[in-house]
C-alpha cells in the first residue's frame, strides 16, 4: 500500500494527468475505503472474517491489475477505488481473524508487533518501487509485486487453519 501513498500521482501524471487530477483521484481512496470498511464489516458478520479478509486481499490484488491495464486517469481511478476499497477493510479484519486464530489475551501483543512492523515493509515497498522505476522507467514491475503479493495473502488467508497457534499457545478460558 506504500506505493500508492507515494507513487500513485506520478503513474498518473505519467498516464498524461496533471498532478492536481492524480491527488484527486488519490483522494478517491478515502472514499472507497469508509465504504469497505463499512461494508466488509457488515458482510463479515454475516458470512466470515475470514473469507471476507481473503476477498479484501484479491481485491486489493484485482486494483493492481486493474492499475498495470490503467492507459487513461480513469481506468487508474477506478484501479484505486478498488484498492481504496480494500484499505481499511484489512484492518478491522485483521484484528478479528487474529482474534479468532489466537484468542483475546494474546491480540494486543500480536496487533501491535504486526502493526510495528508493517511500517518497515511499507517503507521498503515505497523505496524499491522508486528504485524500479528509476531503473526501468515505470512502476509496472513493482505493481506486479504488488499484485503477487495480493494474490499470496489472499490464498494465504483463505487456507484453512492449521491450528498450530492453538498448540503452540492453548486458549484458556481466560484467552478467549
Amino acid at each position: 500500500m506504500g506505493f500508492v501513498n507515494a507513487h500513485f500521482i506520478a503513474f498518473t501524471t505519467d498516464l498524461g494527468a496533471s498532478a492536481v487530477q492524480g491527488a484527486g483521484a488519490l483522494a478517491t481512496v478515502g472514499i472507497a475505503g469508509l465504504a469497505g470498511g463499512l461494508g466488509f464489516g457488515y458482510f463479515a458478520d454475516r458470512f466470515g472474517r475470514r473469507p471476507l479478509l481473503s476477498f479484501a486481499y484479491g481485491m486489493r490484488a484485482l486494483g493492481y491489475g486493474v492499475l498495470l491495464m490503467a492507459t487513461s486517469l480513469p481506468l487508474a481511478i477506478l484501479g484505486i477505488v478498488i484498492i481504496g476499497t480494500s484499505w481499511t477493510s484489512v484492518i478491522s479484519l485483521t484484528g478479528t481473524v487474529s482474534s479468532d486464530e489466537f484468542g483475546l489475551r494474546r491480540l494486543g501483543t500480536i496487533y501491535g508487533t504486526m502493526f510495528a512492523v508493517m511500517p518497515f515493509g511499507a517503507s521498503l515497498a515505497v523505496w524499491l518501487a522508486g528504485q524500479i522505476y528509476d531503473s526501468t522507467g515505470s512502476y509496472d514491475i513493482a505493481m506486479w509485486i504488488s499484485l503477487v503479493l495480493g494474490l499470496i495473502a489472499a490464498m494465504a488467508v483463505a487456507l484453512p487453519s492449521t491450528g498450530l497457534s492453538n498448540k503452540l499457545w492453548p486458549k484458556t478460558p481466560q484467552t478467549e
